[in-house]
């Protein structure tokens, strides 16, 4: 696959968004309770650039990733400080994984955060997104408690203090995975 690049979300990137983020959490159908239910918010993945810098990953013409960056006090989930900057819904089409757009993704995202000036970012996660979560650790993001389930999958929150998103970032770009 050819490299992907990291650019602002148009709208006429929203079925693909859309499509990448089902495609993309479908090997967890199993394991969220009421699964069409759960399903039918990922299929408006596209919305949250209503409240984010909503990021996609583009090779060949083709959507085939996706992250949202929500920047200090914009709109967020109340389980965040207001002045941090949030991950949101890292996406990464199946048939594309292993190339290195989920971290090109995220680089992208961290580069906002410190051109927003956050004092740290966070993002939620379950043990069931291995790949992500050994990504996160990797970087330097450190569980910080549980979260309530979400529909009977467990989730935590995790934070990256801006100190270290330099850190972050030059790992992202030695990284060949």
């Amino acid at each position: 696959m050819s490299a992907a690049v990291i650019r602002d979300y148009l709208i006429a990137d929203r079925d693909a968004v859309n499509a990448v983020a089902l495609a993309a959490f479908a090997q967890y159908a199993g394991d969220y309770d009421d699964w069409p239910a759960f399903s039918a918010g990922i299929a408006r993945t596209a919305d949250l650039a209503a409240d984010g810098d909503l990021l996609v990953a583009e090779c060949a013409g083709r959507v085939v990733g996706a992250v949202v960056h929500v920047g200090p006090r914009r709109p967020r989930n109340a389980i965040y400080p207001d002045d941090w900057s949030v991950l949101r819904m890292l996406v990464v089409d199946p048939a594309a994984r292993g190339g290195g757009i989920g971290r090109a993704l995220v680089a992208a995202a961290l580069r906002r955060a410190v051109a927003a000036g956050a004092p740290a970012v966070g993002l939620h996660t379950s043990p069931i997104m291995a790949a992500a979560l050994r990504m996160y650790l990797s970087l330097g993001f450190v569980r910080e408690h549980d979260l309530a389930p979400i529909r009977g999958v467990p989730y935590a929150r995790y934070v990256l203090p801006s100190a270290d998103i330099g850190t972050a970032l030059e790992r992202l770009a030695s990284s060949t995975t």
